[in-house]
């Protein structure tokens, strides 16, 4: 089996979405760091720091899942990948409110 196929499989697709789900509860138990309180602290840069990587990754996950589905989804018609890409409008809204310092208020 080439690597190509296996990306195309159901299960790389899967293995992906659910990844990029556990990588997003981290990142919503790390946003304390970058809250009201988390903003103030001695750290703050460093807990912002580490926020926004971590949201890095869940996008990363969530983007690579979404490319596979569709991908895949152009051969079989399989269905839209409606989580991955809410996923990744979820983590680029997060993304914002973060740079323009709305998660701080």
């Amino acid at each position: 089996m080439t690597f190509k196929k296996q990306l195309k499989s159901p299960l790389a697709g899967s293995v992906l979405v659910v990844m990029s789900g556990l990588s997003f509860f981290f990142t919503c138990m790390l946003l304390p760091l970058v809250g009201p309180a988390g903003a103030r602290a001695p750290d703050a840069d460093k807990n912002q720091l580490a926020f926004l990587g971590v949201l890095g990754l869940t996008f990363l996950l969530a983007a690579l899942a979404t490319w596979l589905k569709l991908m895949r989804r152009r051969e079989d018609h399989s269905p839209f990948p409606v989580w991955s890409l809410g996923l990744c409008a979820v983590c680029t809204l997060l993304f914002v409110l973060q740079l323009t310092g709305l998660l701080a208020i």
